[in-house]
């Protein structure tokens, strides 16, 4: 079992890397997950910054972790790290779950299945034939991208504070789907996403400051879109979503692609079908 009561030498240990980190609910959903089904790990959280990366990771290997998940800003950097990467982790730049195998530590990228599992909640079809918007050109926001393309969208319009960066990832994009993919200057943000199906916030914003601080068009929402914002908010939701959902979107939180990545973590690190209904109560209680 799970908990302080049943914690002993032979406990496998896992957690997640971030800055900042305090916000996570990770490990009262993995936590959870594992006491239900008697699994002997305990799931902790890091906060390392960028310069403490490396340093992490040999943590890692020294102490034995069974594994962790990677988030902001990690996703992209920690790959080089690794001994190795799955193909699509490989295909789109981007890791958010480590798994320790017999001392080699591969990476994996979950966020693309969860994504899709959690966008599909909301529509049935997923992004197949969609025009989407994405703010954001990092770890996340590549995920999003590559699921985006694998769904069959339309159209992929990214939009990045950095733009250079948006436009890499479009050139990068063209090799993981047929939507064409449009990196556009955050100044034409706006007027860009007219006619748009699908707006997604794959940066921190609304993390640490103020969603309107981001390249979204909040203020051209109606009934007609889909928002989906990757930040989310312990026991609220975000801005962002409070603000699409007055103006009649259909708007969520980050809480169900979280929940989504997480079980195809917690299968890749137990070999267990993820527990999903208990990992879902841990985080809406």
């Amino acid at each position: 079992m799970v908990g302080h009561e049943g914690i002993g030498s032979q406990t496998g240990l896992l957690g997640v890397l971030g800055h900042p980190i305090a916000h996570t609910l990770s490990p009262r959903m993995h936590n959870a997950a594992l006491k239900a089904q008697g699994v002997d790990m305990v799931y902790l959280a890091f906060d390392v910054p960028p310069e403490g990366l490396g340093a992490a990771v040999s943590g890692m290997r020294a102490l034995g972790f069974r594994g962790c998940n990677v988030t902001i800003p990690h996703k992209e950097a920690i790959g080089a790290l690794l001994d190795e990467v799955d193909t699509m982790a490989a295909r789109i730049g981007s890791v958010n779950t480590v798994v320790n195998e017999a001392g080699r530590l591969k990476g994996h990228n979950t966020d693309v299945s969860g994504f899709i599992a959690a966008l599909r909640g909301l529509r049935p079809d997923g992004a197949a034939g969609l025009r989407c918007f994405v703010a954001g050109a990092g770890g996340a926001a590549r995920g999003v991208v590559a699921a985006l393309q694998l769904e069959g969208a339309a159209e992929i319009l990214v939009v990045n504070r950095t733009h250079e960066r948006a436009v890499s990832l479009c050139a990068q994009a063209s090799a993981w789907g047929s939507a064409p993919c449009v990196a556009v200057p955050v100044a034409d943000g706006a007027a860009a996403a007219e006619g748009v199906d699908l707006l997604v916030n794959a940066t921190a914003i609304g993390l640490t400051s103020y969603f309107k601080e981001s390249a979204l068009p909040v203020d051209t929402l109606n009934s007609r879109h889909i928002v989906m914002d990757l930040v989310y908010a312990s026991g609220k939701v975000t801005e962002l979503v409070r603000e699409a959902k007055a103006r009649g979107a259909t708007a969520i939180d980050g809480k169900e692609m979280l929940l989504m990545q997480a079980a195809g973590s917690y299968e890749l690190w137990t070999g267990r079908p993820a527990p999903v209904d208990v990992m879902r109560r841990s985080i809406s209680e």
